[in-house]
């Protein structure tokens, strides 16, 4: 179901692995040099690229194999009509006053509908910011997935820790050495293998939903 999108993730992880082993064999032979420096900062840059491409194309992947199954909306747990539904919901936050009750009769149209819901697997239900731990946990709610949705050997602080690094540098506001030259490549070696952790978790996830099929409304939320 997800093989191709894990050989992709394992492709962007390996990335980060690369430059850590990399960044570990010059710290054993050097001094603390600019350019080791900026390597260590732009870890994080590809550290957040893993994250966001996993959250996101699996997402995605779930959505188009649900599409295939061709079900009603009420067939869907609750908070999953929030993405199956969503242009619906769009259409009636864009309304104007003339307009509004139509798009109200329209989203009870469309949830009451005998017909296979119409599904966009390119809607992301978030807002629209960098990837964090509270988006994680939003999208693990919407979806329905079981356990926890950060797992419990990875602290959930370097998701922000990560982000801001990646933000700080990527929008100019520090220099990628300012921010390396805060870790050393032991601490940075665990930050690649909690992102993988986390990766993987957020696919096993939403594999297991898709095997179960508990997106389905049974009865019980």
């Amino acid at each position: 179901m997800y093989q191709t999108v894990e050989l992709e993730i394992r492709d962007r992880l390996n990335q980060s692995k690369e430059l850590i082993a990399h960044i570990s064999s010059l710290e054993t032979v050097e001094q603390s040099t600019d350019l080791l420096k900026i390597q260590k900062g732009f870890l994080f840059v590809s550290l957040y690229s893993s994250i966001e491409y996993t959250i996101t194309t699996v997402v995605s992947r779930f959505l188009e194999l649900v599409k295939q199954e061709e079900l009603k909306p009420m067939e869907f747990k609750r908070y999953l009509l929030c993405t199956v539904l969503n242009d619906k919901f769009n259409a009636l936050l864009d309304s104007s006053k003339k307009t509004v009750w139509n798009k109200k009769k329209e989203l009870f149209d469309a949830l009451f509908s005998s017909e296979p819901a119409i599904i966009d697997n390119s809607v992301f239900p978030t807002d629209g910011i960098n990837i964090s731990e509270q988006q994680i946990k939003d999208i693990w709610q919407i979806f329905h997935l079981s356990g926890d949705a950060i797992p419990t050997d990875v602290n959930a602080w370097i998701l922000k820790e990560i982000k801001d690094h990646r933000n700080a540098i990527a929008h100019g506001r520090e220099k990628a050495a300012n921010i390396g030259g805060r870790y050393t490549a032991q601490t940075l070696t665990q930050r690649v293998a909690d992102v993988e952790k986390l990766c993987f978790h957020i696919v096993s996830g939403f594999e297991s939903i898709s095997v179960s099929k508990a997106y389905k409304y049974s009865g019980a939320a």
